[in-house]
């Protein structure tokens, strides 16, 4: 039996169009068309809740840029990439996009392409902006290259939330995380390599048993999702997998606070880079933690560039923490203060957290084996972490708003829709509320 023809969009310059006319139109054409875009906004638009399966782009298309690509993804479509030059190529290449063909391409070669990672049948609408009531909060952490300590600050900024609400830890970096070393667990046992298979089999009634048996609980930590094993990359990266992950796991958790792999830039790795950008747009709000040595400011404000105008995250959902301030190797807080304030008001940003260097607090966590804002709650670390998290969650609507640039994750508060026990030894808050996070309305 003949398989039916794959359903793709279309995203094309007229003259890409013109180029690959015989493969889309006409008797020889082996795939079907759900629609075409004349620009990236509107191509975004027709990839929620269609039929497609696939998008088949040109770098050319009017608007288009990595964050597009990262939502047509996270929307459940395979992307192939039309290049009619080398230069092209390159371009779509820093675009995400898995499949680049030339416009010498037989329908046949479309045709596989398209099929080739069609996703998993799970439905693929876009995520609407979340109704009053409505009480959860999606939080990516991501740091930049020269370990910034982002792992470090979103597992204390967990810890943190979960005084006050259920909260959980889900480690998502496409090249390999250290958390199951750290509370030794065996990532192999459960983790979101489990989430993301039960979701793309659709199995929403079991989710909840299931995720109890995955999640991970030790003492003093908040409750914990292990990331994929290395060898499973190719399985989350899917496309539409981390992000209907995610969806599914914050419709059963108040609040989740997600560690992102660094890596962004395809240059870094091509697979892991699609998988953080499909987290980082699913996210409510986005954590960009900066080190404070010369070579960690330098990446960092290249991640921050990344995040703005690559993968069009708004400057609302965006936190900026300067992490290790007055650590061995680091120049004067000072000179820290002027590079990174400036750096950041170029971009029409300022820093909102200060994040000193906690020796006595890093010694705790390493002799314990506790995230830093736990083993030294007073400290100067932890500290600032709270006034981060202060500044995402309403505490109450009292309280003054932040910035006019700012956000926050507020709104109505409602008992949650589900929490997992606490970890062993950690004694339950009478608090379980999380305030009404943020949605883009568009």
């Amino acid at each position: 039996m003949t398989a039916p023809p794959p359903v793709i969009l279309l995203g094309l310059t007229p003259l890409a169009e013109r180029a690959v006319e015989p493969l889309l139109f006409g008797d020889a054409a082996a795939v079907e068309l759900a629609g075409s875009a004349a620009e990236a906004d509107e191509l975004e638009r027709l990839a929620d809740g269609g039929a497609a399966v696939a998008a088949l782009v040109s770098p050319q298309l009017s608007g288009i840029t990595a964050g597009h690509c990262a939502r047509v993804r996270a929307a459940g479509l395979h992307l192939i990439g039309l290049a009619l030059d080398d230069h092209e190529r390159d371009a779509l290449d820093a675009l995400g996009v898995e499949v680049v063909i030339g416009d010498d391409a037989t329908a046949d070669e479309l045709a596989d392409a398209a099929r080739e990672q069609a996703p998993a049948p799970a439905p693929r609408t876009r995520q609407q902006p979340r109704a009053a009531g409505d009480r959860r909060a999606l939080v990516a952490v991501i740091g930049s290259k020269g370990a910034p300590g982002a792992s470090e600050v979103a597992a204390s900024l967990a810890t943190i939330v979960s005084d006050q609400w259920s909260a959980l830890l889900l480690e998502l970096d496409g090249l390999g995380g250290d958390l199951d070393v750290r509370v030794a667990a065996d990532p192999d046992e459960g983790s979101v390599l489990g989430l993301v298979r039960a979701v793309a089999a659709q199995r929403d009634e079991e989710l909840r048993g299931l995720l109890e048996r995955w999640i991970v609980g030790a003492d003093g930590w908040p409750a914990m999702l292990l990331g994929a094993p290395v060898d499973s990359l190719a399985e989350l990266g899917r496309p539409g997998a981390p992000a209907r992950a995610l969806a599914a796991v914050a419709e059963l958790w108040p609040a989740v606070i997600v560690d992102v792999g660094f890596a962004l830039a395809v240059g870094d790795d091509p697979a892991a880079a699609r998988v953080h950008r499909e987290a980082v747009v699913s996210a409510d709000a986005v954590v960009l933690v900066i080190g404070a040595r010369e070579a960690q400011l330098r990446h960092g404000v290249a991640q921050l560039d990344r995040l703005l105008d690559d993968l069009g995250v708004p400057r609302e959902r965006l936190r900026v923490v300067v992490n290790g301030i007055g650590a061995p190797g680091t120049p004067e807080r000072r000179v820290v203060e002027q590079t990174v304030t400036g750096a950041l008001a170029d971009r029409r940003l300022a820093a909102d957290a200060w994040v000193a260097w906690d020796a006595r607090g890093l010694r705790r966590a390493q002799r314990l084996g506790l995230p830093i804002a736990r083993a030294h709650p007073r400290g100067r670390y932890a500290r600032a972490l709270r006034q981060v998290v202060a500044d995402l969650f309403l505490q109450a609507a009292s309280e003054p708003l932040p910035r006019d640039r700012k956000q926050p994750l507020s709104g109505a508060v409602a008992t949650p829709a589900f929490a997992a026990q606490p970890a062993a030894g950690k004694h339950p808050t009478t608090r379980e509320e999380v305030a009404l996070p943020w949605r883009p309305s568009t």
